[in-house]
Parts: structure tokens; sequence; C-alpha cells
């Protein structure tokens, strides 16, 4: 995306007018008139100071257990007032401490349903500052799963960036004890991945698509588990077609520590699908994100899987390979 830079240059020139006065004209000059005398330059306007924006307030971590009791975390201005969003209804609202982090707890359980969440930042009169982020939540019913059957209660919970890259925050079934996991693999119709995932705190990750290095990036602080996020936007771009990911955690003389292996497939645009189209599962297009390039909203999810319940079992486990049918959004 071009992004036009304008730059603006100011010259600030001052003249010195030098004349050459007579001497012996000048002790006989005959004083000037008091206008002339006092006069004064206009005094310049000061200088108004800059507005500098704060930095908006960030969600860190979203977690709820079985019985809906929630943690929310993130960064905000120091002292700032953070306000948590469902949609316009305010869940609660806390006061970043003086590091900037800021931890808030509801009084009550969340209810079963789906919820994006966003946050505001209040910093004395000012405007509030709303987050870039927002976070996607999913909390079944009570014993069972996201889709609706029986299970152990665990909710979904993804960060959208306005880039469109999708942070899994928290998933059903955790990591499986594994310290590094590639959680999300999306793309743009474009073909520019973006890709994001858990490993150990300041660990560095190497990530190859048929073996071929695309990009790297280091784990970011503990999360809270023992590990902490990463994500790679690779400069490449893929053609729809099938692939190998591959992410290793290295150490600093490039031993692999850690290895996750698995098949990619980019399938093509899936924006114009109408109820006669089928499309090849592959991790880019989990549900979620296929009913939000198919209908504009990811919570339509559940019509893609009333449409499969032949091949899904679990949302939250699909394969690629598998062929859905997308029908027409209800």
């Amino acid at each position: 995306m071009n992004r036009p830079l304008l730059i603006a240059a100011f010259g600030l020139v001052i003249a010195a007018l030098a004349i050459g006065l007579n001497y012996q004209s000048m002790l006989t000059e005959e004083p000037q008139p008091a206008s002339v005398a006092s006069e004064k330059a206009t005094p310049e306007p000061a200088a108004q100071p800059a507005i500098i924006r704060p930095d908006p307030p960030t969600f860190d971590v979203v977690r709820v257990n079985p019985q809906g009791d929630a943690v929310f975390a993130g960064r905000a201005t120091p002292g700032s007032t953070v306000v948590i969003l469902d949609g316009v209804h305010e869940i609660g609202r806390i006061v970043a401490d003086s590091r900037g982090e800021w931890v808030f707890v509801p009084d009550k359980p969340l209810e079963p349903g789906r919820r994006r969440l966003k946050l505001e930042m209040i910093i004395g009169d000012a405007d509030p500052v709303a987050s870039d982020d927002q976070v996607v939540l999913v909390v079944p019913e009570r014993n069972k799963n996201i889709a609706g059957q029986p299970g152990n209660g665990e909710s979904l919970a993804f960060k959208i960036s306005p880039d469109g890259t999708t942070t899994v925050l928290q998933k059903p079934g955790g990591n499986g004890g594994l310290k590094l996991t590639v959680d999300a693999v999306d793309y743009d119709e474009d073909g520019q991945l973006a890709i994001s995932g858990k490993a150990e705190p300041d660990a560095m990750i190497q990530l190859y698509l048929d073996n071929r290095f695309i990009g790297h990036a280091r784990t970011e602080a503990d999360s809270g588990n023992g590990t902490g996020p990463w994500s790679v936007k690779p400069e490449v771009k893929v053609k729809p077609g099938l692939y190998t990911l591959r992410a290793d955690h290295v150490d600093n003389a490039g031993k692999v520590l850690a290895r996750v292996e698995f098949p990619f497939s980019r399938a093509e645009n899936t924006t114009d699908l109408t109820d006669k189209d089928v499309i090849i599962v592959q991790p880019g297009n989990s549900l979620w994100r296929l009913a939000r390039s198919t209908y504009g909203r990811g919570v339509q999810y559940t019509v893609i899987f009333e449409a499969n319940k032949d091949q899904i079992k679990n949302p939250d486990l699909i394969y690629p390979g598998q062929v859905f049918k997308m029908p027409a959004s209800q």
C-alpha cells in the first residue's frame, strides 16, 4: 500500500541592511520624530505547541474459564482510565498503574454468547482514545463447546488488528503442553501472509514456506502461562496452492530447539461465493474468517457449520483438504 509522504520545508530569512553613515553628519543630525524613534517591530506570535496523541490502549490478555470468570489485561497511558466495552455496553473500567499496565476482573461471570470487545482510554477532559485492535470473544454455554455440543466450556478469544492480523489470546484445549505453536495463518486477497503464535519468552522464531526462509520474529514477554506471543508479516506473497509451513525456535547458534510443521493451502479468493460454491479448507480460512470474508460477519460461522455438520465435529478443529459448502447467508 503506497503512502504518500508530504514534506514541507520552511525557511526563515533575516536580512540585515547596512547603511553607511557620515560621521560628521551623524554628529549634527537632527533628532528623529518621536513616532519614528519609538517605532518597534510587531512581535511574532508565540508558536503553538504540537498536539501529541497518546498511544491507544491495548489488550494483552483475555481469559475466561469454563465457569465464565474472566480476566482482562493490557496497557495504556499511566494514570488513564481504561473502559472495556462490549459493543456500546460498558463491561467495566479500571485505572492504569504507573507503568501503564491495567488488569480488570468482572464482578460476575460472563454470560454465554459472542462479543466484540474494544477499549476507550480517558485522560482528563480530552476526547476518549479508542483502541486500534478489537477482540472477538466466544463464551459457550456451560458444559458445552463453542459449537453448542457437549464439551468442557472453554472459550475462544482472538485479537484482530486493523491490518487483518489475528492473534489468538485463548483457544479451546490450550496449547497441549507445547512451547511453540502457530495459532493463526491469515492472508489477504493478494496473498500477503500474516502468521502468529506463541513460544517461550524472548525466543527467536524463524519461518519457512516449502523450506524457503520467509521471516523471523522474537517472542514478547510472558503472557502468564510461560509463553509469549510472536507474529510475522512476511514480504513474500503466495499464490493459490498447497505449501508446507514451518516454524523453528532457534538459539543464538542457530540450533533448532523446537519445531512446528504442517500443510498450508491458500485457496482462491472467497469474497464472491454463492450458494453453489464450495471452498477447500486450510488454516488461513477458519470458520470465523470464512464467515467474515463471505458474509461480512464472523458470527455467522454457524451458517457454514450447519451446512457441513457431516464433516465438522468441532468448529475449532477443521483441517486442510476438507471441502465445505458455502450457502447463502441467512
